[in-house]
């Protein structure tokens, strides 16, 4: 792969930072002319030689003291592939020698049994060239953030076609008018075939062929960026795809067997094993972390990412991988907002503690109660009060804390109101009551592709194309419009974006609670049982803009009187100080 540090007019470092260069598999880095170094990591290996479409004969590579295998070669103008051959000291190969894939190959030709495809026009590596437009848009910070979680193939689909990175950006004008500035993209890096969630990772570094090659992706980051939105993409570090480069190079290396009764996705990358034979600037080498920590590194810069949400970092269980991604990252970003959130299931809020090594962490709390108190009508009420304030669960501020009803490994919404035999007009008002209780928690939320506009699937792996005829019907368009109306009210609420919270009532189905104080206080009250009801709320006195609906009322006496519909949410906004 090109060392950023290296790209010549391919490569501009990010935000004004000093890109650096650290060994890793294999590497390309242009130099001079048309001159390439090729350099693969991997210490232990007899030899390595360089298979490459320009040369008849496979070029031997020299090894240097701190285990990388290196070579120079003058490549003509065009496409070329390449491929390393070496004796393989993975177990099941039983010494063969093999010809393997860049492990750090930055595209690869799937058509040709994943080749790795390097690119040379006028003088030049232009294998991801692109000449950045938007670097300099200003950007949410952490706790500003409302984030949207999409698959490129189901969100970008167009004429029955699954999507690419240039139809998801046909798109973008519609997230950002949805109030939408964070884009978390499910993971983009090369698996086998063309359908699939992202999670079965061949190719590290490689963008996956069947949703357009790396210029495609730049441009989609730029124009998010063009329109003040942050990329935070989906990275797998726990484990890899059974057939990638560095399963045939070296298992026992790189992976570690599984533990009984551990899940299993692929081989597990070995965080823990120490190589005490190898030294690279002084320090011995933990060759998954020296990985992992690579390929973060190459996206961030490659790609100028804000952001990375990791993978099931409860299988991972390594807090100090995590922590040192995060202080490589923010380095990197060179002063930007960088957002590292961690999927950490069973939830420890220790993982976005203080001290702890993530920026945030997914709260499935918060999923389980929202949806559990829709389908039984508030039952759990106490419950779902609880979550709405996250320092209940442990985390310490509203940036530290991703709230979602909805996400990849989950059913729907609406699927599991169907499945609860909730259905109709009642469906799509317990809907906008998510949404309500999700933009008017303590934490950062996050919607899920299609929920905005009720889009129903069931939990599976199948890749289907979001339902976007829904916003053709006045359910859909108007659920659409109440998410787009909760998100501007939160950008513009700091009460809303901070962490206070208060309850104020609590009885037969009907919750309030208080955001913030003063001027820009908010309360919301909520009616969970799916009949109207009428009730007394205790409230400040003074003047009250309920926003919903959008009428003035008055609260006397400590307590506001009125009208909760079915399934339902009011929005009050102070008017005055009643003093």
């Amino acid at each position: 792969m090109i060392a950023p540090a290296e790209h010549g007019e391919t490569y501009r470092p990010r935000h004004g930072s000093r890109a650096r260069t650290t060994d890793r598999p294999v590497r390309i880095a242009s130099t001079a002319g048309r001159h390439v170094e090729f350099a693969l990591f991997a210490p232990h290996v007899a030899s390595v030689a360089l298979v490459g479409s320009w040369s008849r004969t496979p070029l031997p590579l020299q090894r240097d003291d701190g285990g990388t295998w290196r070579r120079k070669v003058l490549l003509p103008e065009g496409r070329h592939q390449y491929r390393v051959r070496l004796p393989s000291l993975s177990h099941f190969l039983n010494g063969q020698t093999v010809d393997v894939t860049d492990p750090f190959a930055r595209l690869v030709d799937e058509a040709n049994g994943d080749v790795g495809t390097i690119v040379i026009a006028g003088g030049r590596d232009v294998t991801t060239a692109y000449n950045w437009r938007h670097d300099d848009e200003p950007l949410p910070q952490d706790d500003e953030l409302i984030l949207y979680e999409l698959h490129i193939g189901e969100f970008g689909v167009k004429d029955g076609v699954l999507g690419t990175f240039s139809t998801v950006i046909e798109r973008l004008d519609y997230l950002r008018d949805l109030g939408v500035n964070a884009v978390e993209l499910m993971p983009v890096a090369a698996f086998p075939m063309d359908r699939s969630w992202g999670y079965n990772v061949r190719h590290a570094c490689a963008v996956e062929n069947a949703y357009g090659t790396p210029q495609d992706l730049k441009r989609l980051v730029d124009e998010c960026h063009a329109r003040r939105m942050r990329v935070i993409l989906d990275v797998v570090f726990n484990h890899t795809e059974g057939e990638s480069p560095l399963t045939k190079i070296d298992f026992g290396y790189w992976f570690r067997e599984s533990r009984k009764d551990e899940l299993y996705f692929g081989p597990k990358l070995d965080f823990e094993h120490v190589d005490d034979t190898i030294r690279i600037d002084g320090q011995t080498v933990m060759p998954a972390r020296k990985y992992g920590l690579d390929v973060a590194a190459y996206w961030l810069r490659e790609y100028h990412l804000d952001g990375y949400r990791l993978d099931a970092t409860f299988v991972l269980d390594n807090f100090d991988f995590v922590a040192a991604l995060r202080r490589q990252s923010k380095e990197l970003a060179s002063g930007k907002p960088f957002y590292v959130v961690a999927e950490h299931l069973p939830e420890d809020p220790l993982i976005a503690g203080p001290d702890g090594p993530a920026d945030g962490a997914w709260h499935q709390r918060f999923e389980h109660a929202v949806v559990e108190a829709l389908i039984s009508h508030g039952r759990n009420a106490a419950d779902l009060l609880s979550v709405l304030q996250p320092r209940n669960d442990g985390y310490v501020s509203p940036a530290r804390v991703v709230n979602y009803v909805e996400s990849h490994d989950e059913p729907t919404l609406m699927q599991r109101l169907a499945e609860a035999g909730i259905s109709g007009e009642a469906a799509f008002r317990k809907s906008k009551l998510a949404a309500t209780l999700l933009f008017t928690a303590v934490g950062n939320p996050m919607l899920y592709q299609g929920q905005e506009f009720g889009g129903s699937r069931p939990r599976d792996l199948e890749i289907r194309p979001l339902q976007w005829a829904y916003l053709e019907a006045d359910y859909g368009l108007h659920l659409k419009e109440h998410h787009a109306f909760l998100a501007l009210l939160r950008r513009a609420s700091p009460s809303l974006r901070g962490d206070q919270f208060a309850i104020c009532h609590n009885r037969y189905g009907v919750i309030a609670y208080r955001r913030g104080s003063g001027e820009t206080e908010v309360i919301v009250v909520a009616n969970l049982r799916d009949v109207d009801r009428s009730a007394a709320i205790p409230f400040p006195c003074g003047a009250w803009q309920e926003v919903t609906f959008d009428y003035r009322i008055d609260a006397r006496d400590g307590r506001l009187r009125d009208t909760f519909p079915a399934s339902s949410a009011k929005i009050y906004v102070r008017l005055d100080q009643g003093r």
